[in-house]
């Protein structure tokens, strides 16, 4: 039996492209080389825009559960943990900015997999762990995948193929993609730890601790007994020596958080290099890319999971309407055209933050804007209507299961004409075609501040647009006349 898509790697990105493929009904089989999730928090930081694919998802609640509270979404700057002149900025203030109604949260990789395997798998997806890929091959009908189980070989055969396997990823390397890029701008040792320092940051409770005097700097898990502490490891260190030195891995803790005598307990470690790289594609045929495995983000920014949720969203879509007889499999390759150039943007805005002091923009994703020549408007977020961009947000009152113009598009997974009040001629167009039809102020549904919507999108009055799944906006239309068309080609091959 073929499956339809079979994703390698369960990490963030694949689960959550499981998840939202499994939401369209398509079948999903997840191969994943380790035996469990991660233990290690690695990533953390999920900014606005991926705050409402997890929304569109139904997971959102269930995310703001296990997350640090969103007071702690700032960076403390100082020579040690106990320094009492450290500087902390403030937390960002995408929670009063109106921009979006799901802020982003500072949740932990360990704690985010959890959820999302929980949720996946709750809508059907099959996810083994202990299947590590190790041959990936395009066949005329599909892709042939071989995978080591506990000594044994197993064979898969599925319709598309995609790699969420990291930066050393199995599929692009049997797709033959390339990487553009540098790689090797640091190393770090990365441990993680138990240690009770909830009195030495009380009050000063950060995201992220930037230490002088080149000791790194640690990392909040739940910014009281769990922790980790990013040691940069100078090129002529033994990078295995070290960690097998527990007494010398206290002695670089107890350093860093001016504790002398803290108690610590190393749970393990793990070693990392920092790479700013990028694949030349991120599409071969049935062969495609999500994540590490497309695109390598220096972590200051903390976009690089961000990028990966954002291509999961686009993929997802686009994945669906192709096994779904809607669309040619030539519209998957707008997906490199759409997310490489987005990949492109964030490297060089983290990498530029590796030499600089940085704050968070948690909006910055909202400002994607796919076809366009800036492919993230950088600066500050402002709404925009232009076709490529995320439909703005605003707010709904009067319906409980909408409280944003987005959660009109999210709850169909389908492309959505949206207009601000009804009209009988857009009704019948949309369903000539077959897609949905929301409408902004319908019934007992209202904007909470009238105009708003049409205020951001720079609609006339009576206009109305054509948005893809994922949120952002195909066409702007004057009239029902220009629905087929537009609708015929975003569904059509480049």
């Amino acid at each position: 039996m073929t499956t339809p898509v079979l994703l390698v790697g369960a990490g963030p990105i694949g689960l959550t492209l499981a998840a939202m493929l499994r939401q369209r009904d398509i079948e999903v089989l997840v191969l994943e080389a380790h035996p469990g999730l991660s233990r290690h928090p690695k990533a953390r930081g999920i900014s606005a825009r991926s705050m409402e694919a997890f929304r569109a998802l139904g997971v959102e609640e269930r995310i703001r559960e296990v997350a640090l509270p969103a007071s702690h979404i700032r960076f403390f700057r100082g020579d040690t943990l106990a320094d009492l002149h450290a500087e902390v900025s403030a937390a960002p203030a995408t929670h009063e900015s109106g921009n979006t109604s799901s802020p982003g949260v500072l949740c932990s990789q360990d704690v985010l997999e959890p959820v999302l395997l929980e949720h996946a798998k709750s809508l059907g997806a099959q996810v083994l762990f202990g299947h590590r890929v190790t041959a990936v091959q395009q066949t005329e009908t599909g892709v042939s995948v071989t995978a080591q189980v506990a000594g044994e070989t197993k064979h898969f055969e599925a319709a598309y193929v995609i790699g969420c396997d990291g930066a050393r990823s199995t599929v692009r390397e049997a797709a033959g993609i390339g990487l553009e890029g540098e790689q090797g701008l640091a190393r770090f040792l990365s441990i993680r730890l138990i240690a009770d320092l909830r009195e030495t940051v009380r009050g000063r409770e950060s995201t992220s601790y930037f230490l002088a005097g080149g000791k790194g700097g640690f990392l909040a898990v739940d910014n009281a007994t769990r922790w980790i502490y990013q040691y940069p490891i100078a090129a002529h260190t033994d990078s295995d020596t070290l960690r097998a030195d527990n007494d010398r891995l206290v002695e670089l803790v107890r350093a860093a958080a001016g504790v002398s005598e803290l108690e610590v307990t190393v749970l393990d470690t793990m070693t990392w290099r920092m790479d700013a790289c990028l694949a030349t594609t991120f599409r071969n045929g049935r062969l495609l890319l999500a994540g590490d495995a497309a695109h390598q983000t220096p972590p200051t920014g903390g976009h690089g999971m961000n990028v990966g949720i954002g291509d999961a969203e686009t993929l997802a879509w686009r994945l669906a309407a192709v096994l779904g007889g809607s669309a040619p499999a030539a519209t998957l390759d707008r997906y490199t055209a759409e997310r490489r150039p987005v990949a492109e943007t964030i490297i060089a805005v983290s990498s530029g933050n590796a030499g600089s002091n940085y704050a968070i923009d948690d909006e910055m994703l909202l400002a994607t804007h796919y076809g366009a020549a800036e492919p993230v408007a950088l600066g500050p977020y402002e709404p925009s209507g232009e076709p490529g961009r995320r439909m703005p947000h605003v707010a709904i009152e009067g319906d409980p299961a909408v409280v944003s113009s987005l959660d009109l598009v999210a709850v169909h997974h389908l492309p959505t004409l949206v207009s601000e009040y009804h009209d009988r001629q857009y009704a019948a167009a949309a369903a000539g075609l077959g897609i949905p039809y929301a409408v902004l102020n319908d019934g007992g549904r209202r904007e909470r501040d009238p105009g708003g919507f049409r205020a951001k999108t720079g609609l006339v009055l009576g206009g109305a647009l054509l948005v893809r799944p994922d949120g952002h906006i195909a066409e702007r239309l004057a009239s029902a006349d220009a629905l087929a068309s537009a609708f015929e080609r975003l569904m059509g091959a480049p």
